[in-house]
């Protein structure tokens, strides 16, 4: 009896187990290029950014508030930390090192919050209801019903 219900139960986890594996069925997975992902991310930066200047319909005044935030808001590669080098520290040196990283981080993310800021104040009503809600890219598989939380009633 007690073998019978490990078989069932590692037949039910290897059932589950599959059911989870194709969840993620054509949307892009094991697609993902390591030495290009910079690349491939500023790519997408760039396709959203000439969308919502699209939608944004920009006066010719407004023109050069936009290059300015867009000068400022594109992404920069990533500094990533070398594992080789935190391995060789100790801990508390190896804190400071992430502590480092997280200064530097919160400084860039400062400096795109005012550049945001600065371009949304120089958009009327109807734009700033546009950049709210396009400002944020929609990645396509975020899109699928799969990713939508249920609604409470």
């Amino acid at each position: 009896m007690k073998l019978n219900k490990l078989v069932f139960a590692g037949l039910l986890v290897l059932v589950c187990g599959t059911a989870f594996a194709e969840h993620g069925h054509d949307c892009g997975k094991g697609k993902f290029d390591p030495a290009n992902w910079q690349a491939q991310r500023l790519e997408h930066f760039e396709q959203h950014q000439e969308k919502l200047h699209t939608i944004l319909q920009l006066t010719s005044a407004q023109e050069n508030a936009w290059k300015t935030y867009q000068a400022q808001i594109k992404p920069q590669d990533k500094e990533h930390p070398d594992f080789a080098e935190l391995s060789k520290l100790n801990t508390l040196q190896r804190l400071d090192k992430m502590e480092a990283w997280d200064k530097a981080r919160d400084a860039r993310q400062a400096e795109r919050a005012k550049a945001i800021r600065t371009f949304y104040a120089q958009l009327n009503d109807a734009q700033k209801k546009a950049f709210d809600e396009n400002a944020l890219p929609q990645h396509p598989h975020h899109a699928n019903a799969h990713h939508e939380k249920p609604v409470r009633e």
